[in-house]
């Protein structure tokens, strides 16, 4: 079966997961033909969504091509950016692919939500950033990640979730909302 990105060259591979480069333009694709992916001029929308509330000691949970850690870590109170990825193939790409780690990055394998559920290290800014488009489906996922970070986020931190532009509204304030509740509940 062709990849998605069969026109743009193979730069990097490990296990199911592939760096491609097509017109200036890097892809993650994970699994055979389309299964997930993200690509590096995706800096504009992270810049927009996350802006300049990460601060001190940051969580993020999904790793992609690194787009948004890279962009946390540049900004100058951030202090350490703890990521937690489920794909092991995805942290060695990354590893392979960017030859060092920042020292206050540290990149986890494991799962997202058995980090946040026995993790007692607490975070200025958690950023959610593993789904694509956010759907039905993924929406009461998305929401009970965001619940769980309350038990972790200190009490003047901020969560962020990934939002794809191509999401319907309705899911989108959804996701708002229980953001808004739950940085209400761990400030009063």
């Amino acid at each position: 079966m062709p990849t998605y990105f069969e026109k743009g060259k193979l730069i990097a591979e490990k296990g199911e997961a592939r760096i491609y480069e097509w017109e200036g333009v890097r892809y993650l694709e994970i699994g055979k033909g389309h299964t997930l992916w993200t690509y590096s001029k995706e800096i504009e929308a992270y810049k927009d969504q996350i802006g300049n509330k990460p601060k001190w000691n940051c969580l993020e949970i999904g790793l992609g091509l690194g787009v948004s850690s890279e962009y946390i870590l540049s900004l100058p109170n951030v202090n350490s950016l703890t990521t937690i990825e489920i794909n092991k193939d995805v942290i060695d790409l990354y590893e392979e692919y960017r030859k060092f780690w920042p020292p206050k990055h540290k990149v986890l394998h494991g799962s997202g939500r058995d980090y946040l559920i026995s993790t007692d290290q607490k975070f200025d800014f958690i950023f959610l950033d593993f789904y694509y488009l956010i759907d039905e489906d993924s929406v009461e996922e998305i929401i009970d990640y965001i619940e769980l970070c309350k038990r972790v986020l200190d009490k003047y931190g901020e969560i962020v979730v990934w939002i794809d532009p191509f999401s319907d509204d309705e899911f989108i304030e959804r996701i708002m909302t229980a953001i808004k509740e739950v940085h209400k509940r761990i400030r009063t």
